[in-house]
């Protein structure tokens, strides 16, 4: 399967993002923990934010920004609409994780939220987006119901 990922002009800093992935995965770490999924809606709110805005009121870019910035990491600049896709499935993540535990379904929501910390790992870490293997899978699925 060759990887393909949604294209666009616009640019972020690669290392913003993967400094907000890693906070993603500290908050939803401390979700797992705490046993508490309050600050999921947090996520929620603040992946929306990124998703479907362009991120001005966000405070976890806000953060990460001071944070690349504090650390003098040399800006590299990618492509947005992946992260804005991948921000897009964290949000219907956030949102799933807040449906089920609203309706008390801890083990599922720990599970998904375990889900959302390794893609926000697998982002941080290795700078792998998740969002661009599922946005592939998608494509393929779309061409098969095409033909």
């Amino acid at each position: 399967m060759e990887l393909s990922c949604p294209i666009s002009a616009e640019r972020i800093n690669e290392n913003v993002v993967r400094v907000i992935a890693f906070m993603v995965a500290m908050i939803a770490t401390a979700c797992v923990v705490f046993s508490n999924y309050w600050a999921i809606v947090f996520l929620l709110i603040d992946f929306a934010l990124r998703a479907f805005t362009k991120g001005k009121f966000s405070v976890l870019k806000f953060m990460a920004i001071k944070i690349a910035d504090g650390l003098s990491l040399t800006p590299k600049m990618k492509d947005l609409a992946p992260k804005k896709f991948a921000a897009t499935m964290g949000f219907g993540l956030c949102l799933l994780i807040t449906a089920v535990s609203l309706f008390e379904f801890y083990k599922a929501a720990m599970i998904l939220t375990l889900l959302m910390i390794i893609f926000a790992l697998l982002e941080s870490i290795f700078a792998i987006c998740v969002g661009c293997y599922v946005y592939s899978f998608l494509q393929i699925f779309v061409k098969k119901n095409d033909a």
